[in-house]
């Protein structure tokens, strides 16, 4: 794993913090604006948001960020939209400075080559685009040869870009074709987010492109994943699409459906993904493959359910894979939370196999897996490798 030094928003002003010390550490932040000084207790620059955070509403704004921060926050906000996301907090504080020369060298190992990825649109129209725009998706072809492709798309959270969301995937599923394609204002439409695209019928479409440029593809072989709001879309997806639009694998991480997707009982989607009516009840096609994976102090979207600061109230963690076991024809009581098998000292995992669903409980994850990464990765791989054979 790798250990990351600690800092505020500016790695050439004042405001840089350093700790070469493992976690947890106490950081010191020392503002110079006149004689103000600040000191923060932190575990971590997600620890630091959610300090900063307030309201607790997932997002800073130039009023929650202690005075000596304001100043960067333009910065911070990349797509300027007036607030700063996890994940522009988390880009800002990523890492410590670095020689142009090493950050070239990690950039190179994080990032595979421009031509493995290919940039395709499509296009659509809806009222917040009547005139129409190319959404764009990214497809990074195997780099194992094969006759047939299996293939894994992969959807980013609130906020995000569909490139940064391929990361290693390629890397880790060297086999596959791996798709990520980008939400309308960097968000998928579910509840209280700036989109409001038609977003399973952007998938269909990518569906039906990658049909016709990449007929290595087998479309019988589809995992989804999702993280965060990407999840949301993971579940938009189980419940709305059809027999006709294959999905083995579904791997929804750090989020739980929300209660508008579930209740009573039943599933339900929108007559109209303009509005956030769901009104209509579904009936989710066929038994996928299904693995949740959420962490149990996620401040964002609380592990045990119930609303953070949004309009949008979550399902706990666990009633979530359970009502998916129910879907797929489980028929007994849900698994105790005290009765979770255990795979590592942090890791718990709640398995319905004749469902084909399993839940993992991250201990003291937060909305991100930490050092826990690396074993969520290879359970997420493994998990994959099995859904297809």
């Amino acid at each position: 794993m790798e250990h990351r030094s600690q800092f505020a928003w500016d790695e050439r002003s004042p405001l840089l913090i350093r700790s070469n010390r493992l976690f947890p550490v106490t950081i010191f932040l020392v503002f110079t604006l006149g004689t103000l000084e600040v000191f923060a207790q932190n575990t971590g620059p997600e620890r630091m948001f959610r300090d900063w955070d307030k309201n607790g509403d997932g997002v800073l704004t130039k009023r929650e960020v202690p005075q000596g921060a304001k100043s960067n926050f333009d910065r911070v906000d990349q797509n300027k939209d007036g607030k700063v996301t996890l994940q522009e907090h988390l880009a800002a504080t990523s890492g410590p400075p670095a020689s142009e020369k090493s950050k070239r060298r990690r950039k190179r190992a994080e990032t595979p080559e421009p031509s493995s990825r290919n940039r395709h649109t499509i296009r659509q129209a809806w009222s917040q685009e009547p005139q129409g725009i190319e959404r764009e998706y990214f497809a990074s072809p195997p780099t194992q040869s094969k006759k047939s492709w299996p293939v894994t798309f992969i959807f980013h959270g609130n906020g995000g870009q569909a490139q940064n969301a391929l990361g290693k995937w390629p890397q880790r599923l060297p086999d596959h074709l791996v798709i990520a394609g980008q939400g309308y204002e960097k968000s998928w439409n579910i509840s209280d987010e700036r989109s409001r695209a038609p977003d399973v019928d952007f998938f269909r479409d990518m569906v039906a492109d990658i049909k016709q440029r990449y007929p290595q593809a087998d479309l019988s072989k589809t995992t989804i994943m999702g993280f965060s709001n990407g999840a949301g879309m993971v579940f938009r997806l189980l419940i709305e699409t059809d027999e006709s639009t294959p999905i083995q694998n579904a791997i929804p991480l750090i989020s739980s459906m929300v209660t508008e997707q579930f209740h009573d009982g039943s599933f339900w989607k929108r007559s109209d993904d303009t509005t956030g009516n769901y009104d209509m009840k579904a009936t989710p096609a066929g038994a996928k493959n299904l693995l949740t994976i959420h962490g149990t102090e996620d401040r964002i979207v609380p592990y045990r359910g119930g609303k953070r600061g949004r309009r949008a109230i979550h399902l706990s963690a666990q009633d979530t894979a359970y009502a998916w076991a129910r879907q797929q024809g489980f028929k007994g009581p849900q698994i105790p939370d005290s009765e979770g098998e255990r795979v590592t000292r942090e890791i718990r995992e709640y398995a319905y196999p004749q469902a084909s669903v399993t839940h993992l409980k991250i201990m003291g994850a937060g909305h991100g897996f930490g050092r826990q990464s690396k074993a969520v990765n290879d359970r997420v791989i493994q998990f994959i490798q099995a859904g297809l054979k």
